[in-house]
């Protein structure tokens, strides 16, 4: 049954990918490096979310 569930997640993960990558593909430049902007936006928020609970966790 593990294995199964594997499988499934491993071609979820695959056809989220192929998805990302065909509406990526579809984008015009000017598109893409917003997206990119907002992407290391947010990519930057969660890591400084990440260490404001790991810091909370430590010390409280």
């Amino acid at each position: 049954m593990a294995l199964i569930r594997a499988w499934l997640v491993l071609i979820v993960l695959w056809l989220a990918c192929m998805g990302l990558v065909v509406w990526i593909r579809s984008l015009t430049r000017r598109q893409a490096i917003a997206w990119l902007q907002l992407a290391r936006w947010a990519a930057i928020g969660a890591v400084l979310a990440l260490g404001v609970a790991a810091l909370t966790i430590h010390y409280f």
